[in-house]
């Protein structure tokens, strides 16, 4: 008689905004336990918490999101169908993050312009304001790999309130 296959175990999602030693510590057991899975899954969501910190410049935010992305977000090879999905998972989480916090700045910044027009301030000075900021968030080209298409929609037609 065949003994029934165990199922694997996928690692949940990684909680955000937990302190960094919270995510070091996990990192380590999994490493010890040789859990792939929980390394890439506690590895995204400390990259994700660090860029989300409103102190970090956004090229530095930038930076820990194309690492996650390029680092911790992508399958093996050979993986089968679950271990795709689950890399996909962590993909998609850490996209729908980044496209928060660039949502946010983005709409920080339309408001501080809408407010300073109100004041007086000329247009031509928030025209050249935004064209200095929001191709920092959004790039000059296509929507970037770790934004969602929705977000950088949103975030355009913002842009084009002032550009």
């Amino acid at each position: 008689m065949a003994m029934a296959q165990k199922p694997r175990r996928f690692h949940p999602l990684p909680v955000i905004g937990y302190p960094e030693s919270y995510y070091a510590k996990h990192i380590k057991e999994a490493d010890a336990a040789g859990d792939t899975l929980a390394h890439m899954a506690f590895k995204v969501g400390q990259y994700v918490t660090l860029s989300l910190d409103p102190k970090r410049p956004w090229d530095e935010k930038t930076k820990y999101l194309k690492h996650t992305l390029k680092h911790h977000c992508v399958s093996p090879p050979d993986a089968d169908d679950e271990t795709r999905a689950f890399y996909q998972k962590l993909t998609d989480l850490v996209c729908r993050y980044a496209s928060q916090e660039a949502r946010r700045l983005a709409r920080q910044e339309h408001d501080s312009y809408s407010m300073r027009a109100e004041m007086g301030v000329p247009r031509e000075q928030l025209i050249e304001e935004a064209e200095v900021f929001f191709p920092t968030i959004m790039g000059h080209g296509p929507c970037p790999e770790w934004m969602t298409p929705e977000a950088f929609n949103e975030i355009r037609a913002l842009r084009d309130n002032w550009i």
